[in-house]
């Protein structure tokens, strides 16, 4: 369980560097494109030294691990790990749309023991401690039921194979990765599937949350999810409002 501090900490600078976005955002943004083709603005380099500076200044002693921070191995003598995504929806973001955020992690031995993820402009702040639950602007969110009408996001080569299991497949499209794990918690999103090299940034806030909340999230293969591992990445996301749902998914993903 984190400490009070650290839970106000991350409140604090997480909303701080999402209204740093936000106004960003209002004053027009260019995007550019980074050498593995993802996009990138001033925004994201601006909030993520903003991330990093504030906390850094107070957990020294920390490790750090951010999508706009160049990885280094010297994370891996930490116990104790910040894994921060800046802003979460970059291309959304820079086009002017709402469907982005600020999200951030603190790892303790691998596991996240406090998270928080931030979308200004709709004024949301899910946030989670480990064993205190989740909470959605303050308010503990209840153990969230299977929305079966709900719509289940996952890459199109899914659809055909899951049609006769789900009333509604749909593709990703312009949410954020951290935006389908919290819409997990609400009912507005049934499930969530994701393929390939999934990166700790994109992942470690909402597993929290969506964990604390009584949802379950694995690896496409059904693996736990450990962070502050040499390679920052996990293999493809399978999020889930119950594990029996989580159970039932994983049956047809390994299926396909």
């Amino acid at each position: 369980m984190p400490a009070a501090d650290d839970l106000n900490l991350l409140l604090s600078v997480v909303r701080e560097a999402g209204d740093l976005a936000l106004a960003m955002q209002e004053m027009g943004i260019e995007p550019r494109q980074k050498p593995d083709g993802s996009i990138v603005t001033d925004a994201d380099l601006a909030v993520d030294e903003l991330l990093k500076t504030r906390i850094m200044a107070v957990r020294p002693h920390d490790g750090w691990l951010s999508e706009e921070t160049p990885d280094t191995p010297h994370r891996l003598q930490k116990s104790r790990l910040w894994i921060a995504d800046p802003i979460d929806g970059t291309r959304a973001f820079a086009n002017g749309h709402e469907f982005w955020g600020t999200g951030m992690a603190l790892v303790e031995d691998g596991r996240p023991i406090a998270a928080a993820v931030y979308f200004p402009r709709e004024n949301l702040m899910y946030h989670a401690a480990t064993n205190l639950g989740a909470f959605l602007n303050g308010v503990l969110l209840p153990k969230p039921e299977e929305n079966k009408s709900a719509p289940l996001i996952a890459p199109k080569r899914f659809h055909a194979h899951f049609a006769n299991h789900y009333q509604q497949v749909q593709a990703p499209c312009s949410y954020p990765l951290l935006l389908r794990i919290a819409a997990i918690t609400t009912g507005q999103i049934r499930a969530a599937i994701s393929q390939g090299q999934k990166h700790d940034w994109d992942l470690a806030a909402g597993h929290l949350i969506l964990q604390e909340a009584g949802g379950k999230i694995s690896d496409l293969n059904g693996n736990e999810i450990i962070y502050n591992r040499p390679n920052p990445w996990q293999l493809g996301l399978i999020a889930c409002a119950t594990p029996d749902a989580h159970e039932q998914l994983l049956k047809l993903v390994r299926t396909t």
